[in-house]
């Protein structure tokens, strides 16, 4: 894969801010162990709270990490004052998540002026081994000059 550049030296701060604001993160205890020009890596622990009612990693738990790395991977490479906003994604469940914890990827496969691209992966870790459980793809659209920090604070009443 070709690496890339990001827009501005500050990115990493900006996405890892941004990420800070997701109240649905702060509840699972995801965390965001890498962040990179095109690239991503959240872990989130396997916790009762995102279990569904066989015991497996509920499907809401892995379309929202599957969204969030998604978005955050497109985020690296847009411009200090930009943010972005999810147009679409697809994900293939290809497995239960069962384990300790869960690994998520998102990769720009095709970033664009507007519209960036991105692939996702999310892996279940259990006694040490990893098993691929969802694929997906993602399309992600630049928001020019809007900040998503001002944003939140106006639609979250300052907090």
């Amino acid at each position: 894969m070709t690496p890339f550049k990001p827009r501005h030296d500050d990115f990493e701060a900006t996405v890892r801010d941004s990420f800070s604001r997701g109240a649905i993160l702060h509840v699972l205890e995801t965390e965001m162990s890498r962040c990179e020009p095109g690239f991503i890596e959240l872990r989130q622990p396997i916790t009762p709270v995102t279990l569904q009612h066989h015991g497996y990693v509920h499907g809401g738990v892995v379309s929202t990490l599957m969204d969030i790395v998604g978005g955050h991977a497109a985020q690296t490479l847009i411009g200090a004052g930009d943010s972005v906003l999810t147009v679409e994604f697809k994900i293939n469940m290809l497995a239960p998540g069962e384990g300790d914890h869960l690994r998520a990827e998102g990769h720009v496969i095709r970033p664009g002026k507007n519209i960036t691209v991105c692939r996702m992966d999310l892996y279940a870790s259990k006694d040490g081994e990893e098993t691929l459980i969802c694929i997906g793809q993602g399309t992600y659209m630049r928001m020019a000059g809007v900040s998503d920090a001002k944003m939140f604070a106006e639609r979250a009443g300052g907090k």
